[in-house]
């Protein structure tokens, strides 16, 4: 048992979970689950089912303060004099936020901190969304036709009621990211977190409940699928955006037809990240790649570069760079500052994990290193040494399904078509990265992958550019103009001049 985590849950007086539904907490009467803490596997907290029955309630508040409050006809410069203070509590108490992330997911304190995964980084996305309140226009249209004199003129209206189910490894951002622009369009928003990781977002919850915000406009629900099901298919919610798996997201466009849902979703991926032998290192570029899988979050992020196609020139020295990297992995506390990486969220994605470790030994890809469970880590936890693939075949499951955890799979190519051909031979289509001095070459491979996005010698997303995939990753995009786009419906006037 970790002594350190325990001392930080005590002072933290972490309280049976709650909801926020019409602007009141309420402590409920229903089903209930614990919260496992992934670094050491004991409960941290217990917090409310709020299932069909609890999301009605919330839905109800969110659709009285969207049909018939002030929100989404407040002036512009009203909405965001509101939102201001709640983002400058949140720059205040950035450091309690980061520390209630770490306790949810077992990110390192460092980063969750000090990276975009931050408390500070949360503020600076609500605080751009914030800042379309009063620049979200429409458009003016040239007379068409002598026949008539019709003047056309556009109107972006809020979407209407949002249903916002955060994934758990980022719920600082993901809470920003989902109902900053939700806020900024005029938007009423029920939020689920991951059953996962409820503490951060309850206590950002908590911020905004403490602010002029009229009641209904953000409402709180927690709990695990049934919770997230209910809230998805809810007839009463106008858009859905959720980042998770592409399976529960294919479940949500099912279900999402029957009223003509809105959807952003962010789905899987397994991006490629391509090495020519033109890169400026070899050795950064295997280290970067290396360490988005074994450090931070230990690969749990859905936009980490998974497939390493690597020239066959360099391919031996780019595999002695990534093994070299891992060296410097540290697990541990989460609060001490040598510790590098995340553990893996539980102990059936551990499963999962080995499952297709399991997977690519018995197809024949041959393991240079890890993919070992760490047992003897003190307090426990979730661990799965940083593994690199070889001799892959791009057939495989390892090749094809996506890891969400501490695995590399290297691949040689020859030429760049084969790299594009490769890269391309995937149902996801999230994310990547492309290293190589030769920028006429990067911007020529970088057009001819489909993806959603992609870095060349280097990649991070941010809040003012759009960030989503296609094919098998999603739906929509999330950031700058494109997330305002996405929470608002364009309504056309005509007015006949002449009468």
């Amino acid at each position: 048992m970790n002594a350190n985590l325990n001392s930080i849950r005590a002072k933290l007086e972490i309280r049976p979970g709650r909801l926020f539904i019409g602007g009141q907490w309420l402590d409920w009467d229903g089903a209930r689950f614990d919260q496992i803490n992934p670094n050491d596997n004991q409960i941290i907290g217990t917090f409310a089912e709020a299932g069909q029955r609890g999301v009605d309630l919330a839905v109800a508040a969110a659709r009285h303060a969207f049909d018939d409050g002030p929100w989404p006809t407040l002036p512009a410069q009203d909405r965001k004099r509101i939102l201001q203070p709640i983002i400058e509590r949140i720059y205040e108490l950035e450091a309690e936020l980061a520390t209630l992330q770490t306790l949810d997911n077992g990110m390192p304190y460092s980063f969750s901190r000090h990276s975009r995964a931050s408390g500070k980084s949360c503020a600076d996305i609500l605080d751009h969304h914030a800042g379309w309140c009063d620049k979200i226009t429409g458009e003016t249209f040239p007379r068409h036709s002598s026949s008539s004199n019709l003047q056309y003129l556009t109107y972006r209206d809020p979407v209407g009621v949002v249903g916002a189910i955060l994934a758990w490894n980022v719920p600082l951002n993901m809470f920003a990211i989902k109902v900053g622009p939700a806020l900024a369009s005029g938007c009423t928003v029920v939020l689920k977190p991951s059953e996962y990781t409820n503490l951060a977002v309850t206590r950002l919850v908590e911020i905004f409940a403490e602010s002029d915000l009229p009641p209904g406009v953000v409402n709180f629900v927690t709990g695990g699928a049934e919770t997230g099901a209910a809230l998805a298919g809810h007839p009463g919610v106008d858009k859905v955006t959720f980042t998770g798996s592409a399976a529960v997201g294919e479940r949500i466009v099912s279900v999402s037809g029957a009223n003509m849902k809105r959807l952003s979703l962010e789905l899987g991926g397994k991006s490629a990240g391509i090495v020519f032998p033109e890169a400026r290192s070899v050795a950064s570029a295997a280290t970067t790649m290396m360490g988005l899988c074994s450090t931070f979050l230990s690969g749990q992020v859905c936009t980490t570069p998974s497939r390493a196609l690597v020239h066959r020139s360099i391919f031996d020295e780019f595999v002695h760079h990534a093994s070299e990297q891992v060296k410097q992995v540290r697990f541990g506390d989460p609060f001490d500052p040598a510790t590098t990486s995340a553990p893996i969220i539980s102990r059936a994605q551990v499963e999962r994990i080995r499952n297709l470790i399991d997977s690519g030994i018995e197809q024949g890809a041959r393991l240079a290193f890890g993919g070992e469970e760490c047992d003897d880590i003190p307090g426990g936890g979730n661990w799965i040494a940083p593994a690199l693939f070889l001799d892959v075949d791009p057939g495989m499951r390892i090749a094809r399904e996506e890891f969400f955890g501490p695995v590399l799979c290297a691949i040689p190519f020859d030429s760049e078509e084969e790299a594009i051909r490769l890269a391309n031979d995937s149902e996801y289509g999230l994310a990547g990265c492309i290293f190589t001095t030769d920028i006429a070459q990067g911007m020529r491979v970088a057009r001819s992958i489909r993806t959603g996005a992609i870095g060349i010698n280097g990649y991070a997303s941010v809040a003012n550019a759009p960030m989503g995939g296609v094919k098998r990753s999603g739906l929509g995009r999330e950031g700058g103009w494109a997330s305002i786009d996405a929470f608002t419906e364009i309504k056309t006037v005509a007015i006949n001049l002449d009468g």
